[in-house]
Formats: C-alpha cells, structure tokens, sequence
C-alpha cells in the first residue's frame, strides 16, 4: 500500500484544520510560555520544591526571536500550501498527492524545530528544565525496567549570591554552562540549566562511586575556572552540589527523586558552600 493513503491529507479538511489549530496553540503556549503541562506534571508525580523558576522565562534575545520566528514562518508556508490543495481539490496542482505530502513531511519537521527550540535555554544554549524533565521521564522508566541505577546532579555557583551586575552574572552562567558541557565525559549523560543560577546533570546507569567521580569532576573544573572581573570582588568559583543515586522501582516516583536532589543541594548550600552532600537512601 502507498504510503500516501496514510497522509492525513485524505482526511476531512475540517479535521485537518482542526488538528493545525490545536497544533498551533499548542506550540505557541510551548515555545513561547514554556509552562509545565498538566500531563507532564503527572508523569513527573506532582510539583518540585521551592527553587527559582527563572530558567523557563521567555529569555529571548533578538537572534533567538529571528530564529524562532523563522522556523514559525516555514510552518505556516507549509500549512498555507497543503490548505491551497485542499481547497482546489486537487485540480490546479498537478500531482496533488505528492505535493501534500511533501508538504505535510516538511510541516512535521517544522514543528520538530519548534519543539528543539522550546526546550532550549536561550542564555546558556543548554537544554531548559522542561526538556531536562522530558529526558529524566525517559531515563527513569528505562533504569525501572532495566532495574539500573539513575543519578541527579544539581548545583550552583557560590559566588554568584553577591553578584549584582546582569551582564556579568549571565557570563557568569554562559562560562559554566561551557565549562558543563566540556567537563561532561559520556554521550548518555545530559546537562541543562535547572532555574535561574543552578544546572543539573542527569547520569544514567550510575551508582554512588560514578556519580562521587562525576561531581567531584564537576566541583574541580568549576573552582579552576577563569572569571574575567570576578577576582577584585574576592569571589571564588566554589560550588555547592546536592547528589540523589537510586535504582527506581515501578511505584515510585520521579519527582521524589528530583525532590531528594534538591534537598541534598539546600543542605549543601546551607553548610556554607563548596561542598557535595548525597540524599540518603
């Protein structure tokens, strides 16, 4: 059978406009609010706690804002043309067939760029906390069914509490947020900005010495960075690092794990600093 009979091009036109409309509200409260859906929210178990949400604003500069409005226009072109053809009835076009699904295919990888940019922090280039939960979701039913165990890193720059100049603390951010990504060894861990002035690391398939190596890995590279402009206020890049390992069993719960993290963190914070508590079991 032709792979053109299961085009959604031979559907009714009113479902079809339906489906784009959806789509489109959809991408737009997605790419543009970057709020938690309901059903996402569910996945994850309930809410996290308290930490600054300021890594799922709308930071976007102009180039991200060129960028996304790009990607939004050739969605649209797209939609335009496979409209026209309904709308001719396939009388005007020539081989309407493959033209719709040309654009139809051109259409899905639109809103696959959409979602890419929707999940990604604009100031950082890192993934964002939505994408980072999507990809925790995925790696908690794998380390569940595989019974392996999951490690969560979350930490922040010390430093950056006295930091009241924007310019400087967002390179602040941008320079660990590269640091991150270079001091990060295997292709199977992932790295995002959690909130405002703290980043995650999600370690699959690691116990308690991995995730020990990992952050003390993290804890180094980040205490020998050089920051431009921050030595005359006395400020050293030390970090706090709160640390969850746990192989997962089927009636728990991602966000208690999340929330086992984060608690590890504040403890960390709360000791004064440059130092890396691990939840208990």
């Amino acid at each position: 059978m032709s792979d053109k009979a299961n085009v959604p091009g031979h559907a009714e036109s009113g479902d079809i406009m339906n489906q784009i409309q959806d789509m489109i509200g959809d991408l737009l409260k997605n790419a543009v609010d970057k709020m938690h859906n309901e059903e996402h929210s569910k996945k994850l178990g309930g809410s996290h706690k308290g930490m600054s949400d300021g890594a799922d604003a709308p930071q976007m500069g102009l180039s991200d804002i060129k960028n996304f409005v790009g990607v939004m226009q050739k969605f649209i072109d797209n939609v335009n043309i496979m409209l026209i053809q309904m709308e001719t009835g396939n009388k005007d076009h020539g081989s309407t067939d493959d033209m719709f699904l040309d654009g139809y295919m051109a259409t899905a990888d639109n809103v696959l760029e959409i979602a890419a940019f929707s999940m990604k922090d604009p100031l950082t280039g890192l993934s964002n906390r939505h994408g980072f939960e999507n990809r925790l979701i995925l790696e908690w039913n794998r380390a569940t069914r595989d019974k392996s165990a999951l490690g969560l890193v979350i930490f922040g720059m010390d430093c950056l509490d006295g930091c009241k100049d924007s310019k400087r603390h967002d390179k602040m951010l941008q320079l660990v947020a590269k640091t991150l990504e270079s001091t990060i060894k295997r292709s199977t861990d992932f790295v995002a900005r959690w909130s405002d002035e703290e980043f995650a690391v999600l370690l699959p398939i690691t116990d308690e010495g991995g995730a020990t190596i990992v952050t003390e890995r993290i804890r180094d590279a980040m205490e020998h960075m050089s920051i431009p402009g921050f030595a005359e206020l006395g400020c050293k890049s030390t970090v706090s690092i709160g640390v969850c390992d746990h192989a997962p069993e089927h009636t728990e719960l991602p966000i208690d794990f999340i929330n086992k993290a984060i608690d590890a963190y504040v403890n960390a914070r709360e000791e004064g600093g440059n130092s890396i508590v691990f939840a208990p079991e």
